[in-house]
This record gives C-alpha cells, structure tokens and sequence, in this order.
C-alpha cells in the first residue's frame, strides 16, 4: 500500500433490465438496458444510459435452408451495445492546496506575518462525464465435416466519443496545471476475429486437435477536439508517439533519412546523411495483428497429452531503445560505427548523431532504431500424464497425474533488439531500454485427488 496517497471512493447508483426471448427454438433476442450515476461525474452531467441488443439464429435449423453436405449447422449473429469508462475519482473537482504565505506589514514593519492561505491545485472539469463505446458486431458460427471443424467469424465497428483526454494548457496561462481533463475524443477501432477448431484424428489411441485464432485490427482517431479559437485539434503531442487525426492512437513519428556511399570507401559519413526535416508517421506502435496456434496430442489410450502452442504478433513498430542509447557513443557501440557494420546500421547511427555539416540547420534523428516488431514465439508446451491405476493405489488417492511446463522456449523475429517482449517501463510508452528477455519457466506439478 502507498499511505503517501489519500483515500479516494467511487459511488454508483445504477438501474438495470433484460428480457430474454426465444421463439422456436431458433431465433433468439436479448434486450438490455442499464442507467448509471456516478460520483465520479462532473456537477454539470447527472445521468448516463447504456442500452444493448443482441440477436442470434439458427437458420440452418429451417426449412427452406439449402442442404450442404459438408456443412452441419450455421447460426447468425448480431449484437449492439453501449459501455463506458468513468473518469478518474476525483478528476473533474477543483482542488487546491493548503500553503503559507508571508503578509507584509505597515512600512514600519518591515517583516510580515505568516498566514495560512490555499494554491489552486487541479483545474477540474464540471461538465466531465465517462467515456462512451458504441460497438457493432456481426458474425457467424458454423460446424462443418461431421462437426470436426468449428468456425467462429466476429466483425466488429467500435466507436468512442467523448474519450477522457488531458489537454494541454498554454504555460503563459498562469494556470495551477499544465492539462486539464475533456471529453474531447472520438475512436474508431474496426477488425475481424476468426476462430478455427478442428478435431484432425480422433481414435482409441491416438488424438490430434488443433485450433488457431487471428484477429486483426484498424485504430483511427475522428476527432481530438476544438482548440481555445474553437478550431478542430489535428494532433496532440510532439514527440516520438503522438494522437493525430486520421492516424492511430499513439502513432509513430520520426523525421525519416536518405543515405548514400558516395565515395565509395565503404563508410556513412555525416555529409552522406540527409535528414528530413519535417515527421513522418511510420505506424502503429502497438499490434494490430495476432495469431495464435494450439496443437494437442492423445498417446497410449489418451494416458499422455501433449499441448503445444505458438503466437505472432505484427503490424506495429518498436523502439530499440537499448542499442541506440550505447551508440550514442561510438566506444561502446563498434558494431555501428566500424567498417565491419553494414551501411544500413551505420547510418542510423550517423544520422542521430550528426547533423549534415553541408545542410545549415540539419536535423538529426533516431528513425533508424524503430525496427519492425512482428514475432513468432514458441509460447508453451505442456504434457499430461494420466498416472495408472496402479499407481494410484499405492499414493491412496483417485485420478493422479502428472504434469511438465515449458514456457517461451524461442523467439523468431527480424529485431535486432534483445527481445520484442522485453519487460516495458511504466507509462504507455514501450521501451526494452537494458530489460531482459521473457525468461523461460519449466514446472513439474503432480497432481492428487482423493
């Protein structure tokens, strides 16, 4: 526990309602709705509504559904439905803090006398209200070849308005803080989501399953709010990753660079550097594609399981924070800055160390170190033994087995980093700077029931 912090509650009052109906056994249709009050609410909004639908049908169970000889059933299903998140607790109050402040005197006295007084401390915000998703889905399960391949198919169109943003404030304001929490905000998230599982042998003594799992998704950001002159905002944030219209949250920026050996000696030299000099969105800066595969084995009459599994993650560009932090110096970085390296990775170190001294006014820049990120990862492999009867009578107890773990056991990947999962400092900011690898576990657990 942190006793620095102050205690801090959340009170919600909340109405909810649900009819469920089901006709023939082959349509069936939820209605919702929920109504929140919320402590956490600005003085100026009072009351949030939440309401959601879902249907689901079996069409295939109808009769003048067409006949499919490798298709077993098909069900339909559409769903809409409005969530939110609360601001923080005490986010749209205004504060202030407790100082003390010398008052001067007559001119005679020349000292003053202390006196308690109170610094304005948050902004507040009394029209502060939670943010709001309005999400879309439709899709369809199916069971095809004698049910031993289930397909699992989601679309979805997710949209937040009024996303919880913390807009700066100009320091010449005067102001007591910098930011000051809106709702400001409107994303778009949109993607596919597919399921595949399949029974591929299946006998007395032997098993094999498999299912894998993809999704793949678009962030865009609609709007970032109005500016002080009531002008739309096209971004907010000036560093490496910043909010834009029209590009994904967080978004990659860099000022991007052109090399060439001009001479011909096999060295980048800093005249052999051009640096753009305004930013250039390289991407995303978090996965937007990932997969996942599982693999299962039944041996010796279904006594052994073997579980395998794999994931990918890709679409998204990562920061090699740790090898550009010891290129910044030459000593510590020979693999960059010597004839040995490639000319690619000399000139991304030339070009966040050097400006162009032909180019008055260049920039320099750390692009090249936003690698690609994507990865395959050997996650896990698992085995089961179902312990004989035999041996269950002498430890006394019923249904004993015994289980061995592996987990992240190898990386596939074209980073040069030390891993694309290496642990991340606080913040939303990722970075692997002088971080470790996942490590590798291996457990053994013998499992007792009696």
């Amino acid at each position: 526990n942190n006793n620095s912090r102050q205690p801090q509650a959340d009170k919600t009052l909340g109405y909810y309602a649900q009819e469920q109906v089901s006709i023939r056994d082959r349509l069936f249709v939820t209605l919702a709705a929920r109504s929140d009050q919320n402590s956490a609410f600005g003085t100026q909004f009072q009351r949030v509504f939440y309401p959601k639908a879902s249907v689901a049908y079996s069409i295939s169970d109808e009769s003048f559904f067409p006949s499919i000889p490798f298709m077993n059933s098909l069900r339909l299903r559409a769903a809409y439905g409005v969530s939110g998140v609360q601001p923080g607790s005490t986010t749209s109050l205004q504060t202030y803090q407790a100082s003390t402040v010398s008052i001067g005197g007559s001119p005679i006295a020349v000292t003053g006398s202390d006196t308690p007084g109170l610094l304005a401390a948050a902004l507040g915000n009394p029209s502060l209200k939670p943010e709001r998703s309005t999400e879309r889905e439709f899709g369809f399960e199916t069971k095809l070849f004698a049910s031993r391949v289930n397909l699992d198919f989601t679309y979805y169109n997710n949209l937040t308005k009024d996303a919880l943003i913390n807009k700066p404030i100009a320091a010449s304001s005067g102001a007591s803080n910098l930011t000051v929490t809106e709702n400001a905000g409107s994303v778009r998230n949109t993607g596919l989501e597919a399921t595949v599982t399949t029974t591929i042998l299946d006998t007395r003594n032997f098993g094999w399953d498999m299912t894998v799992g993809a999704s793949h998704n678009t962030n865009k950001i609609e709007s970032l709010g109005f500016d002080a002159n009531g002008k739309p905002n096209p971004t907010i944030g000036t560093g490496g990753t910043r909010d834009s219209v029209g590009l994904p949250i967080r978004g990659v920026f860099q000022r991007t660079f052109t090399f060439a050996d001009a001479n011909g000696n096999g060295i980048i030299e800093a005249t052999e550097v051009i640096v753009d000099p305004k930013f250039t969105f390289l991407g995303y800066a978090v996965p937007r594609d990932l997969v996942s595969v599982q693999s299962g084995f039944d041996l010796f009459h279904r006594k052994l399981r073997l579980n395998f599994l794999f994931d990918y993650k890709g679409g998204f560009s990562l920061f090699n924070s740790t090898t550009q932090f010891y290129c910044q110096q030459s000593f510590v970085c020979y693999d960059e800055t010597h004839k040995e390296a490639s000319l690619e990775d000399q000139a991304r170190n030339v070009a966040q160390r050097y400006p162009n001294p032909t180019i008055p006014g260049s920039f320099t820049t750390q692009v090249g170190y936003y690698e690609n990120g994507q990865f395959w990862r050997f996650r896990e492999v698992g085995a089961t033994l179902t312990v004989p009867k035999a041996m269950n009578d002498v430890l006394r107890s019923r249904d004993a087995s015994l289980s061995f773990t592996a987990r992240n056991l190898k990386v596939w990947t074209a980073y040069k980093g030390t891993d694309p999962e290496s642990a991340y400092g606080t913040g939303n900011v990722q970075t692997d700077f002088s971080t470790t690898s996942p490590p590798s576990y291996f457990t053994v657990r013998l499992n007792l029931h009696y």
